[in-house]
């Protein structure tokens, strides 16, 4: 009961069960699978059959592909309250990455078919799936646009604009990052290498300062221009 009982308190703080009554909220509670995993460690697998999703509720996790050549592009990133795995719960498709705890953590896994069966009687749920859903293809647009249309130093622009929320444009934000710059690197799809340089370009410059994995924006203004193309770095 104590684990249900996490796992309720989890759940109504998270968008994908925002507004749903308790009595759906102890059905799905009681649903799903509780797991942990170690950093490191293999939560579901590129080409996998899957018929379920994901939601991380400690810790964080990786999305990566890798091609034959063993080259790797990771995919997205995602941290307590998110969900993943979406594209394969409700379909007989193989999942599309690699899944991998970066850190240690702990993950619901909810099943499609539960998931679609309650549903069918209790639509609600399916709301929050598509705002959600809607959500993360909009985060994807601008992720593949920045990829393919945009150079490095906008790139990273763009993805510490993405990652924080808009508290104005001298806001002071700070940006923790959740992952190491040669993970980040992947994100962006350079190298590690290249984005220290640019990073430390960004600070010479003064539009953001950095100690460790944090990062404070002073002027969101500026980072938007650079992500915009609008200014460039020295």
């Amino acid at each position: 009961m104590v684990v249900v009982t996490d796992r309720l308190t989890f759940m109504r703080s998270i968008t994908l069960f925002k507004g749903l009554p308790e009595d759906q909220l102890e059905f799905f509670a009681r649903a799903s699978r509780q797991k942990t995993f170690e950093a490191g460690a293999l939560i579901v697998g590129q080409e996998d059959l899957s018929r379920s999703f994901y939601v991380v509720m400690e810790g964080r996790v990786k999305l990566y592909r890798s091609s034959f050549e063993g080259r790797e592009q990771t995919l997205n990133l995602f941290g307590p309250g998110e969900l993943f795995g979406m594209c394969s719960a409700f379909t007989d498709d193989i999942f599309p990455a690699h899944a991998v705890a970066l850190e240690r953590s702990t993950i619901l896994v909810f099943s499609g078919d539960v998931i679609a069966e309650h549903a069918r009687r209790e639509p609600a749920i399916l709301f929050n799936l598509v705002f959600v859903l809607s959500h993360r293809l909009k985060e994807a647009m601008g992720m593949i646009e920045s990829l393919a249309l945009k150079d490095i130093p906008q790139r990273v622009a763009s993805f510490l604009l993405l990652s924080t929320s808009s508290a104005g444009e001298t806001g002071g934000d700070i940006y923790e990052l959740p992952v190491t710059r040669r993970e980040l690197s992947k994100v962006l799809g350079t190298t590690p290498e290249t984005l220290s340089r640019v990073l430390k370009r960004m600070v010479d410059e003064g539009l953001i300062g950095l100690e460790g994995r944090s990062i404070r924006m002073p002027n969101r203004q500026a980072i938007l221009d650079l992500a915009d193309g609008l200014t460039d770095l020295v």
